[in-house]
């Protein structure tokens, strides 16, 4: 590939991010009534039905909106694993740590809300608790597999650190990201709670993390990317990290 093509392509493909923020805010929380989300620990299979599924017929299409366009997480993160190389240029474990956890995660993203998309389409078919338990079997994967996010998050945030020559991305970017991603692990005691701070919409468990993952991790490094991708390929080689021949 020639790299003026090359270069186009990457750039294309890094939009795919703000994309997916868009999007995703959109289609999950706006249009699927997901902020915060209806607290189904605390509510009866009836109760789901009545004040979630059966009251909101857009969210069929706001669920089979985040199956569209999840996986423009999944491409991005390819994009970003793609720039982030030793000083010799190669891939290195961090690497494929951001990747696998970004692949896995925009599959998450993408594939889980189809369960709920199910629910919305069949609400008069299914009885309330076949409703709750698609609802719920979805919520629980996607919290308690935080690892996958994790681990995509903590790769990337060692690279940024541990990587002194780059600086493609400052190192309080990594940092944070390390501390996010860490943050995570609280995820697994909402399927414990019916209320407090790590219930499905607690302070904790919703806002915080699920905000600053958006905000402050992915957001951070979309711009990062933007800028990274729009220089020259000599700036870029620099800001990777990467020795140039002299």
């Amino acid at each position: 590939m020639e790299e003026g093509t090359k270069r186009a392509v990457e750039r294309a493909i890094a939009w795919t991010g703000p994309l997916f923020v868009v999007t995703y805010i959109y289609f999950f929380g706006i249009l699927g009534h997901n902020l915060p989300p209806p607290n189904m620990m605390a509510m009866s299979p009836e109760q789901l039905v009545s004040e979630f599924y059966g009251k909101f017929p857009e969210l069929k299409v706001a669920y089979i909106g985040c199956a569209a366009f999840g996986l423009f997480y999944t491409v991005w993160s390819c994009l970003l694993a793609s720039l982030i190389k030793d000083e010799n240029g190669n891939y290195t474990v961090l690497t494929f740590l951001e990747l696998a956890g970004g692949i896995l995660t925009g599959w998450l993203l993408s594939t889980i809300p189809v369960l709920w998309a199910t629910c919305s389409f069949l609400v008069d078919q299914l009885d309330p608790g076949t409703i709750k338990a698609l609802h719920v079997v979805g919520w629980i994967a996607y919290d308690c597999t935080y690892m996958i996010t994790t681990m995509q998050m903590v790769g990337l945030g060692l690279w940024t650190v541990l990587n002194k020559r780059q600086t493609m991305f400052p190192a309080w970017a990594g940092w944070t990201s390390i501390a996010i991603g860490t943050s995570f692990l609280a995820l697994v005691l909402m399927p414990f709670v019916t209320e407090g701070p790590f219930a499905v919409g607690g302070i904790w468990n919703y806002w915080i993390i699920f905000g600053t993952w958006l905000l402050a991790f992915f957001f951070v490094y979309n711009v990062y990317v933007l800028k990274h991708v729009y220089k020259s390929t000599e700036e870029r080689e620099r800001a990777s990290g990467i020795l140039l021949p002299a």
